[in-house]
């Protein structure tokens, strides 16, 4: 029989499976993603795209490869692609082929892709404002940086280095 060394905490505790964190994560995340998925629908934009659009934003390049659109949206290449496809048939982002290499096709946003955006995010707000609403200014910065912390921890493509002000 192995010994354990100490333990430097304390054991965590049982949790109940109804408040376990990955079974209220999925929760709060499928419900907001059905509201955000009403909200946007005006747009005819799904949230893959608006995950692109907004990427494209944070990039000091000015532009990522579909691949690493699809990683910071959490969907595949596959899916992304598809996503960009139709974006850039809308005007909304155009491709460029890399100077180096040549699989790499680089998307960027146009100025109508960033002024949807923009509408895209003033739809979206009150889904974000209802989700946080019980909660003090304080406590819901305490919630967005404890939250990335998880994510963090859990191996999320989308951690602090792709959230601005982070």
């Amino acid at each position: 029989m192995t010994q354990r060394g100490p333990v430097s905490r304390e054991e965590p505790h049982p949790v109940a499976p109804r408040t376990r964190t990955a079974f209220l994560v999925r929760l709060l995340s499928n419900t907001l993603s059905q509201q955000v998925e009403r909200a946007l629908k005006p747009l005819s934009l799904t949230q893959a795209q608006l995950a692109a659009l907004a990427q494209l934003t944070f990039s000091e390049e000015g532009w990522l490869s579909g691949a690493e659109l699809g990683r910071r949206a959490g969907v595949t290449a596959q899916a992304m692609s598809g996503a960009i496809t139709d974006l850039e048939r809308r005007g909304l982002v155009r491709r460029s082929p890399h100077p180096t290499q040549g699989r790499i096709q680089r998307v960027h946003l146009t100025e109508d892709g960033a002024q949807l955006l923009d509408r895209a995010q003033q739809l979206t707000e009150p889904v974000d404002a209802r989700a946080l609403a019980l909660l003090t200014e304080s406590e819901r910065e305490q919630f967005r940086s404890l939250l990335l912390r998880v994510m963090t921890g859990s191996g999320c493509a989308l951690t602090a280095e792709h959230v601005p002000g982070e």
